[in-house]
């Protein structure tokens, strides 16, 4: 790693305050992309069970799983273009000659995003994309589910300092560097690669319970179990 160009996401320490143009990937995650992505999977999973579409012939060429996993592909759209997008910033931030992070004698105005970190928003996606159509194939009433995922995801994505202190950061989200920790804030690599785990895991467990059939509790079962794994490692990767 070239020292005159820190990654944020690299070990170290923030003396005081994190600038506005370290959180990138956080900004560029608009809520509105995560909104609108909720509510296409939630309307989409809804197909089979609206109250107001007539039902789905039981001769239709393609039964409620293989529906299910077309709009799992059909995640390809705003999933790529998230990555796209952190694409874009990775290489802007680069040819910037980086961002300003810090402040007092351990400020730098040449630090980069780390992979781990532009990862996170497109996994984030994932996960708004595969819960939605959970959602939608659970209940049978859509406008209702989509009102209360979209306050969760409100308080999930909005005040992202809530979920930013020790112990906590391990389940959010969205994970926003530095981390809070008693009397110390730091960047740390290690975190943000296990929480990309992390948000994998999430949604093996969403596509599990989307499904009806096979493979439903492979993927539930192996899910739970990336999670439990990627919330361990973190806590036991942290260095206080």
């Amino acid at each position: 790693m070239d020292r005159h160009r820190p990654h944020v996401g690299e070990r170290g320490q923030r003396p005081t305050g994190l600038v506005v143009e370290v959180q990138g990937p956080r900004a560029a995650l608009d809520r509105s992309d995560a909104f609108a992505t909720f509510i296409a999977a939630v309307r989409t999973g809804n197909r089979d069970r609206s109250h107001r579409a007539p039902p789905v012939a039981e001769a239709a060429p393609l039964d409620g799983d293989d529906r299910t996993r077309a709009r799992f592909v059909s995640l390809v759209v705003p999933v790529g273009f998230t990555v796209l997008l952190m694409v874009v910033i990775a290489v802007a931030s680069r040819v910037e000659g980086g961002l300003r992070f810090g402040d007092g004698i351990g400020q730098t105005e040449s630090a980069v995003h780390s992979a781990f970190d532009l990862l996170q928003p497109p996994l984030v996606i994932a996960v708004i994309g595969v819960a939605g159509i959970v959602i939608g194939r659970a209940f049978r009433w859509s406008g209702p589910s989509i009102v209360i995922g979209l306050l969760v995801l409100f308080w999930g994505l909005g005040p992202w300092w809530l979920w930013n202190d020790r112990y906590v950061y391990t389940t959010a989200l969205m994970q926003v560097q530095p981390l809070d920790f008693p009397n110390r804030s730091i960047v740390y690599t290690p975190t943000v690669a296990l929480r990309d785990l992390y948000l994998l895991g999430v949604v093996l467990v969403f596509a599990g319970l989307a499904l009806r059939a096979r493979p439903r509790g492979r993927l539930v079962g192996g899910g739970l179990a990336v999670v439990v794994l990627a919330v361990a490692a973190q806590l036991a990767v942290s260095p206080f």
